[in-house]
C-alpha cells in the first residue's frame, strides 16, 4: 500500500466521519423540536439550538432543518395566545395560611376581650346584647370568612403536593424510560 492509497483511506474515514457527526446532530435537532413542540413550548431557532446543544452554524448549512424550525415557530406564534395558569407554589399557600390562621387567632382573641369587658357590665347587657353588638358581629363573620379561606388553601395545597407526586413520578418513569442521568 503506497502512500497515496493510505491518504485516500484518511480522507474516506475523515468523510465519514463527519457524516455520521452530521447526522446525529441533525436527528438531535429534529428531537429538540419535536420535544418543544410537544411540551407547548415557545420554538424559536435559539431554544432548539440550545435544547440539541449544536451551534447556530449548523443551521445555516443544513438550510431545511432552518426551514422546519421557522415553520414551527410560524405556528406556534399564530396560535391564539394561551391562558397561563397561574403558577401558585406551594410555600406561598402556606405562607397564606399562616398569615390567614394568625389573622384568625387575633380576631378570636379580640372577640374574646369585648365579650369579657361586655359581660363585666353585669348581668344586664347579657349575651344577646353582646350577639348583636356590630363589631362581635362583624368579627364573627371574619372569622368564618377566614376559616373558609383556610380550607380552601389546605386543600389547594393538598392538590398541589398530589400535583407534584403525580410529576417526581412521571419524572422517575421518564428517566427509567429514556435512560437519561445527569450530565
Amino acid at each position: 500500500m503506497d502512500e497515496r492509497q493510505t491518504y485516500q483511506r484518511r480522507v474516506v474515514r475523515l468523510a465519514e466521519s463527519r457524516r455520521r457527526d452530521s447526522e446525529r446532530k441533525r436527528v438531535a435537532v429534529a428531537k429538540a423540536l419535536q420535544d418543544l413542540q410537544r411540551e407547548d413550548r415557545p420554538v424559536t431557532r435559539r431554544a432548539v439550538i440550545a435544547r440539541a446543544g449544536v451551534h447556530r452554524n449548523f443551521l445555516y448549512r443544513h438550510k431545511d432543518l432552518a426551514a422546519d424550525i421557522d415553520a414551527a415557530a410560524g405556528q406556534y406564534f399564530s396560535q391564539s395566545p394561551r391562558r397561563r395558569t397561574d403558577r401558585i407554589s406551594s410555600e406561598s399557600l402556606m405562607t397564606d395560611l399562616a398569615t390567614a390562621r394568625h389573622h384568625n387567632r387575633e380576631l378570636v382573641l379580640q372577640v374574646q376581650i369585648l365579650e369579657h369587658r361586655l359581660g363585666a357590665q353585669g348581668p344586664t347587657p347579657g349575651t344577646a346584647l353582646l350577639e348583636r353588638h356590630p363589631m362581635v358581629v362583624e368579627l364573627r363573620e371574619r372569622i368564618a370568612e377566614l376559616e373558609i379561606a383556610c380550607g380552601d388553601k389546605d386543600r389547594a395545597i393538598a392538590a398541589l403536593v398530589d400535583d407534584v407526586e403525580i410529576l417526581r413520578e412521571t419524572n422517575r418513569s421518564l428517566v427509567r424510560e429514556y435512560g437519561l442521568t445527569n450530565p
